[in-house]
């Protein structure tokens, strides 16, 4: 810095080299308001509330400390402050004002209970001799530099008068009402004003004492306002109250009980000040989306710390129910959010960011959302940053294991191995339903788990402990994987077992539950990695991609082995399915484990394929009794179904076309209409409305889509246009009616009417037409092919 003061970067400064002799601490323009004294401060993970009690509490609670041992010569660190020197003897300040601030208004009112300080409030030739300037100057804007200039002179020094009489006192102007850091600043004298109740002058000298000598600063000098203002920048988001992390650093940074002290720790030459603004850093750097400052990742991160590190304590009574009993649940919730930093040490803390970066850096081996380091808004946590339940429950056991292990994990690969496994067997647990249903429940036993394997140095080690472990964590299929990967391990299988099985679960049909698959590699009850990986691979070749409309030959296929209930209405619908949603086919595999078995042991022979399954389905005339053989015999059936349902009606079924949609086909009208065109040589087109309309035998032929499907035939005779309507009547197994118009001209119905009676049609007044009615299907094929021939002989003229 500048030879006046002479302060230097990485040096310490006590609060009585700050406030002392020419000098003058400056809040520049380009700072905020001071916010402590607000009540809307966000309290270390969450909460809101004023901030000056925690922060004078702890103070206090560290002088005490020093009390009791009159031989300490240590001093309280409160982190960095950054500044540059404009002009010569005024620091201005760049970040550590609200620290500052709150520092020196409980020296104004150490001072006004003891009269012992004031050399430390202002210089004798400020009081004495000129403007009345103090040595912290709020030069944000003229209102705060006045307030400041008399709340010194003329309430700290010489008045009896308690805080509230200030908003009275004739040098109290109504524009002060205005300014946010003058009302800030009472609500903070207030609260020190209530702290100080009960306290004797001589308690408040040697406290006065405490806080100028053994309370440093670590300077880091800006050079000029330019660099100060890019730092501010980074530090801060302009008019905002601080940040929750912000807010936090100085307690953990003072906080000294009889568990640990965090102004001891000290790493490379750095103390917690300098450590703690490396984790910002590094979270900063990390900063996705919305997030401009670090706050939301490392707020998040303090979360899961104290989630890990308060498993086992109980919930505050006001808060326990049926549903919580510990206070990580409410933490989990976002309901409970405060930091325990004096549960907490910051060496601690530092060795779960170590653990944190160790993890961050193997994203080939862990995978986690892609903005898990700075979360955005999940809705599900009182809209606080934060990333969802389900990921935590696969995190926060790997990052516990790390950071029981950071001193050697980077050369140790068995303990990365085991650091895989345990991400692994979380992750593959999370993907099930009732997991997920109880997660926040779960925490308890998935820490103890971790502890087991620190302990015992392997994951198979649990099944030694499963009495004291959940089942809906460690299941039967759990207690099946592990104990094949033991025997795995005596026989020197045991990676290529483990990776197999971490493949498998992958599949989002299995969703992390591949008992079957195992099983079915059993033979007399032995497993064979071998005989699973052919399963394993068959499966994944059979049921490939998005698995939902591009495997019909699968559906078709499976359509011939005998299935129990497929297709079948699956949980959550209304229509049956031929599977369509991943949890669909688990559930069809798991009802039909054998059946799926035999299907897969059919493929796995070089003769079969899923085609040569459907082809010999058809040619079996058995078959084709089936009301489903008809979707084996035509791919077209499945491929107008768009999500693979079908609704029961009567005696037949309809098509569905779309998930919500109320546009459909009949079944057996939609058969019939694939004999017509096989029949006309046409290729398999379908036809869904006339201007589509395929060619038949003189005939446009098309589908009508609707509650009364129907296959519709148009023509036009010498003008006149007749179309035809084809039904299937779903109240009998095979009963068919056509429905015939002609329109444009009614002087021809007695002819047309003698014709077409002739022909087996008679008038219906309610349709305005003719009809024919109780027909076999092979009625109507006979009557529509010669039923051109019959119309020809209309005669037209009167």
């Amino acid at each position: 810095m500048g030879n006046k003061i002479n302060f230097i970067t990485g040096e310490s400064y006590t609060l009585a080299e700050l406030f002392s002799e020419n000098r003058k601490i400056i809040i520049p323009d380009l700072q905020r308001d001071y916010c402590w004294g607000d009540d809307n401060n966000t309290r270390s993970t969450g909460e809101k509330g004023e901030l000056v009690t925690g922060f004078v509490q702890s103070l206090i609670e560290q002088f005490n400390a020093h009390r009791k041992n009159y031989k300490d010569s240590s001093t309280l660190n409160l982190g960095l402050f950054y500044g540059y020197e404009v002009p010569a003897n005024h620091i201005q300040l760049c970040d550590g004002q609200q620290r500052l601030t709150t520092l020196y208004l409980l020296l104004g009112m150490i001072h006004k209970n003891t009269d012992a300080f004031r050399q430390h409030l202002i210089s004798d030739f400020e009081y004495l001799h000129d403007d009345k300037e103090p040595y912290l100057n709020y030069a944000i804007r003229e209102s705060s530099i006045y307030f400041l200039s008399d709340l010194v002179c003329r309430f700290f020094i010489g008045n009896q008068e308690n805080v509230d009489s200030i908003r009275l006192a004739d040098w109290y102007y109504e524009d002060y009402n205005l300014d946010p850091s003058i009302q800030s600043m009472l609500k903070a004298l207030e609260k020190i004003e209530s702290l100080f109740s009960d306290k004797e002058p001589d308690y408040l000298i040697e406290l006065g004492d405490w806080l100028l000598n053994k309370v440093t600063f670590l300077y880091f000098d800006m050079e000029n306002r330019k660099n100060g203002e890019e730092t501010f920048v980074v530090i801060n988001t302009t008019g905002e109250s601080l940040s929750s992390t912000q807010n936090l650093k100085p307690l953990v940074i003072l906080e000294k009980n009889s568990q640990f002290d965090n102004s001891t720790f000290s790493i490379e030459q750095k103390a917690v000040d300098q450590c703690w603004e490396d984790i910002e850093t590094w979270f900063w750097r990390r900063r996705k989306g919305n997030n401009d400052t670090a706050d939301a990742g490392f707020a998040e991160f303090l979360r899961w710390v104290s989630i890990i590190e308060q498993v086992n304590k109980p919930a505050p009574e006001e808060e326990i129910t049926n549903s919580i009993t510990r206070l990580i649940q409410l933490v989990l919730q976002g309901k409970k959010c405060d930091f325990p930093y004096n549960e907490i040490s910051f060496e601690s803390l530092y060795n779960y960011w170590k653990a944190l970066k160790w993890i961050d850096g193997k994203k080939d081996v862990f995978s986690f959302v892609e903005d898990y380091l700075s979360p955005g808004i999940n809705r599900d946590v009182n809209c606080r940053h934060a990333v969802d339940q389900k990921v935590c429950f696969v995190l926060l056991p790997l990052l516990k294991y790390v950071y029981l292990n950071i001193s050697d994990i980077e050369s140790c690969q068995d303990k990365q191995r085991t650091a895989k496994r345990i991400y692994e067997f979380f992750k593959n647990l999370i993907r099930i339903n009732n997991v997920q249903k109880a997660v926040n429940t779960l925490f308890t036993d998935v820490f103890h788990i971790v502890d087991i394997i620190n302990e015992q140095g392997d994951i198979i080690s649990i099944l030694d402990y499963t009495e004291k472990i959940s089942s809906q964590i460690l299941t039967n299929e759990e207690k099946e994987k592990l104990t094949i990967i033991r025997k795995a391990k005596e026989d020197g299988d045991r990676k290529v077992v483990e990776e197999a099985f971490w493949s498998a679960q992958e599949h989002r049909i299995w969703n992390g539950e591949i008992l079957p698959i195992i099983n079915w590699a059993k033979n007399d009850n032995l497993f064979s990695h071998k005989a699973f990986t052919r399963y394993k691979n068959i499966f994944e070749e059979t049921f490939s991609g998005e698995c939902d409309s591009n495997i019909d030959l699968v559906r078709r296929a499976l359509l011939t082995r005998g299935l129990r209930e497929y297709p079948r209405i699956f949980r959550g619908n209304t229509n049956y399915s031929f599977g369509w949603d991943w949890s669909d086919w688990q559930t069809l595999i798991n009802d039909n484990k054998e059946k799926f078995k035999d299907f897969f042991d059919a493929l796995l022979r070089e003769s079969m394929t899923l085609q040569k399954m459907i082809d010999i389905y058809i040619e079996d005339k058995n078959n084709k009794k089936e009301i489903f053989h008809r979707f084996v015999k035509h791919p077209e059936l499945l491929r107008y179904c768009e999500h693979k349902k079908i609704q029961k009606w009567d005696k037949s079924y309809c098509l569905v076309k779309q998930e919500r949609a109320t546009t459909f086909l009949e079944m057996e009208t939609f058969c019939l209409y694939l004999e017509f065109m096989n029949n006309s040589n046409n290729e398999a087109v379908i036809a869904l409305d006339h201007e589509n309309a395929i060619d038949y035998d003189g005939w446009k032929m098309w589908l009508w889509q609707w509650d009364r499907s129907a296959i519709v035939f148009d023509r036009i005779i010498d003008g006149l246009i007749i179309s035809v309507f084809v039904h299937f009547n779903r109240k009998k197994s095979d009963d068919w009616d056509i429905q015939l118009s002609i329109k444009n001209d009614n002087t021809i119905k007695d002819n047309t009417q003698i014709i077409l009676n002739n022909y087996g049609f008679d008038w219906n007044d309610r349709i305005n037409g003719f009809e024919l009615n109780e027909l076999s299907k092979e009625d109507v094929i006979d009557k529509i092919k010669n039923l051109g021939g019959v119309l020809a002989n209309i005669n037209v003229k009167e």
